[in-house]
């Protein structure tokens, strides 16, 4: 208890002219302990903890908490199985004294969690460990249950945070798992600013889920690639209050088994996290087997690099050449920044105009695609030079492709005046 107050008990009407012994004039705290009397939560605990807070905020009123009437909170609504409800206070938080009107001046009608305490012999404890500044306590009249009231200020962050966001979006989903959702939540509520949204994890309804396709097996079991309609989220869009999404189209995903969702853990995701990006979990409605959504990210360039576009893609074609698939592949998995060195399956009806132009089997044709220039993130793929100029010359030894091209590209050094003499095969 702080030295300025002799007693809690002190007769209230000799408190209207005392000052505070540390402050040297009313503070807030001379201005709660007049009210005192005036309030009781029924319960001396609660009492003694709401009043030892107020009786600390000497100068900063943030951390002083009220007993709220039940009847000051309307439009209360349900929000979890965890007894939580959302609420409209309807006189708000304090935000000081006014020294001509003699009372508090708030912030009305403002938006509060309610949520229940559930354990009143240490209530403090309850209060450290929520995300959500504390305003107060309050009592169903109904159940007796007594709950926090908080508002929607993050109070590590002291403004409206991405982890904030998260939370008011909780009552909207859940995966019927409470392991899993607890899981999400809690990756959910660590990521305060924009630096580390990709942290956060999502619950990806199956149904943003498209064109899914069998790829391979791994330590997880079956691999499957998925477009994702919506993308990951990239960051708060103030204008629409919703997320910003990478993916206005689609976005290449992979999904992989997640075999044991009660012993997901923050370790778990960070071993999952050096060789992927782990942008949520699924269901499979089928099978109903949860799936984590993940993306594949280069060792080499730890993030996902022109190889891993690259790769995505490898379902989608096929020369019908085992060596001449295994080449192109070969070329792409080493284009980490620059796509200039990397080769393609070119179908030959993506050329016209095609030209005989000497007895070398040589011919010039306007390929219709164009070569690569960079992977374009809104579209999720590839951005081409249209309608391009193209040299096309039979390949005369399956077997040492690379040596035919090394060839080519040596002559093309030497004297071309062409920049390139290939893109890739017909």
């Amino acid at each position: 208890m702080n030295s300025f107050i002799k007693s809690i008990n002190e007769p209230i009407s000799s408190l209207y002219n005392k000052k505070c012994e540390e402050c040297n004039y009313a503070c807030n705290a001379i201005h709660f302990q007049r009210n005192f009397e005036n309030w009781t939560s029924g319960d001396n605990d609660i009492d003694k903890f709401i009043q030892d807070t107020q009786l600390s905020a000497h100068y900063d009123l943030r951390e002083a908490l009220e007993w709220i009437p039940y009847d000051r909170f309307n439009d209360v609504k349900y929000v979890s199985e965890r007894r939580i409800y959302k609420a409209n206070w309807i006189d708000g938080h304090i935000r000081y004294w006014n020294d001509k009107n003699q009372n508090w001046k708030r912030d009305h009608n403002m938006f509060a969690i309610l949520k229940s305490l559930n354990n009143l012999k240490n209530i403090a404890l309850e209060f450290t460990n929520e995300i959500n500044r504390p305003c107060g306590i309050t009592q169903d009249p109904e159940t007796k249950n007594y709950m926090m009231v908080l508002n929607n200020i993050c109070k590590k962050c002291k403004h409206v945070c991405n982890a904030i966001y998260f939370q008011q979006n909780f009552e909207n989903w859940t995966s019927n798992d409470d392991d899993i959702d607890k899981f999400i939540r809690d990756t959910q509520l660590l990521v305060h600013d924009k630096y580390n949204i990709k942290n956060a994890l999502e619950w990806i309804p199956h149904d943003k889920l498209n064109d899914i396709k069998y790829v391979t097996k791994n330590e997880f079991g079956e691999v499957y690639r998925a477009n994702w309609i919506d993308g990951n989220i990239s960051y708060w869009d103030y204008k629409n209050q919703n997320w910003k999404r990478e993916g206005t189209n689609n976005m290449f995903v992979n999904l992989m088994n997640l075999s044991t969702p009660k012993h997901i853990t923050i370790e778990f995701t960070n071993e999952i996290k050096s060789e992927y990006e782990f942008y949520g979990i699924t269901q499979d409605p089928i099978t109903k087997n949860y799936m984590m959504v993940l993306n594949n990210i280069c060792k080499k360039c730890k993030i996902i690099c022109y190889t891993m576009y690259f790769q995505h893609k490898f379902i989608e074609w096929t020369s019908g050449n085992n060596d001449i698939d295994k080449f192109i592949q070969n070329t792409q998995l080493s284009a980490h920044e620059d796509t200039k060195e990397a080769l393609e399956w070119i179908p030959y009806d993506r050329f016209d105009d095609v030209k005989y132009v000497s007895e070398r089997r040589i011919y010039k044709a306007n390929w219709i695609d164009g070569h690569i220039r960079y992977w374009d993130d809104k579209n999720q793929n590839w951005k081409r030079e249209h309608n391009m100029f193209a040299i096309l010359k039979s390949l005369n030894n399956l077997k040492n492709i690379a040596l035919e091209f090394t060839n080519e590209t040596l002559w093309n050094n030497s004297g071309s005046r062409n920049k390139k003499l290939y893109d890739g095969f017909k």
